[in-house]
């Protein structure tokens, strides 16, 4: 009986040696398809610089302003002197439609006509979230209301009467609808949601329905396939230096921040999450600062922590390498301040050798 014991015993200690056996192997497997699997999707999923890049520009009015520039003049220099060829504008709600239900589309129309008689190409932004910080710029009157049924109401009447002005105008070659608006980042009271967005994107393409959609996301933070199933287009932001307190994950302290993204991530990206990569802009491509006040504020030590001249440079060269066939540069106004009031010509006549 002793015996047998003994033999289940040894039996026992034999089998466990094998499991432990099985577990490292299937761990030391695991480790080695996730350390390989970035050179396999690589492999098959890396992107190609493309022949004939189309570059543009964010212009924002009240970014501009906010510089202490003549945005009116600024606007032109854009055209005129930098030559840009594509544009994505901002109609912004809370100038628009200050008192309620009086509209006043003038700047905007301004701005799109500049741009029709040059043959420029224009990506009109409507909606309550549109780019530049706060990020949302609703009405005072709007903001106030309680009922968000009313809320609903009153946004897609603008959206509605936005779309109807300004269609006819032939510069206009697509709409943007919101802005970054599933992305929590900025300063707005009344949460966005799904359905809302949905709405707005169907009354625009109800009234308009010979031009694309496109809908906009975080490069680097968003889940890009339900912003973009809502459109025709989507839209990105690429940014490499940040300044960020990343949703108090550091007890409210800001930050400066380098992603850790090499320029192949965003076409893996695309193709796991289902999105063609030739349906992809990027709209906001980082090419000015990003600090703790206003750039014109910041210090030069400040501003070449996360916008140098060879990082300026450096994030054209990545974008380049992504992939990506539309190319659209942020921080235009602050170039123009900086060759203006700052004495550095550098990136504007940088970007002017890059749009001609």
């Amino acid at each position: 009986m002793s015996e047998i014991i003994n033999e289940l015993l040894k039996a026992k200690i034999y089998l466990k040696g094998i499991f432990k056996l099985h577990a490292i192997h299937m761990i030391l497997m695991f480790l080695a398809v996730f350390m390989i699997s970035p050179f396999i999707l690589f492999f098959f999923w890396h992107p190609r610089v493309q022949p004939d890049i189309k570059y543009g520009v964010t212009f924002s009015k009240k970014y501009a302003t906010e510089l202490g520039l003549d945005w009116r003049n600024t606007y032109i220099k854009i055209l005129d002197d930098l030559g840009v060829k594509n544009l994505r504008l901002i109609a912004y709600w809370d100038e628009i439609e200050s008192n309620r239900d009086i509209y006043n589309f003038d700047d905007v129309i301004w701005q799109i006509d500049e741009a029709e008689k040059r043959g420029v190409s224009v990506i009109l932004v409507i909606g309550r979230k549109v780019p530049r910080y706060p990020e949302c710029f609703e009405p005072k009157w709007w903001q106030d209301i309680k009922d968000e049924e009313l809320r609903n109401f009153e946004l897609f009447e603008y959206v509605k009467l936005a779309a109807n002005t300004l269609k006819d105008k032939k510069a206009i070659k697509m709409w943007q609808v919101e802005n970054e608006p599933f992305f929590e980042f900025g300063e707005c009271l009344h949460k966005i949601k799904y359905d809302v967005v949905e709405k707005e994107i169907d009354l625009v393409k109800k009234i308009d329905a010979s031009r694309s959609i496109l809908v906009q996301d975080s490069g680097e933070g968003g889940f890009w396939y339900p912003s973009y199933k809502l459109g025709d287009y989507l839209g990105i932001s690429m940014y490499r230096k940040i300044w960020y307190d990343f949703w108090g994950a550091f007890f409210g302290n800001f930050v400066y921040f380098k992603y850790p993204l090499a320029h192949w991530t965003y076409k893996i990206k695309a193709e796991i999450v289902r999105v063609p990569y030739q349906k992809i802009i990027v709209t906001e491509l980082q090419a000015e600062p990003w600090g703790p006040v206003i750039n014109s504020a910041l210090s030069e030590e400040d501003k070449n922590r996360t916008m140098s001249r060879h990082d300026f440079l450096d994030t054209i060269s990545y974008a380049q390498k992504a992939g990506f066939k539309d190319l659209y540069l942020w921080g235009v106004e602050w170039w123009y301040w900086e060759m203006e009031m700052n004495n550095n010509p550098f990136y504007w006549a940088t970007a002017k050798a890059l749009f001609n």
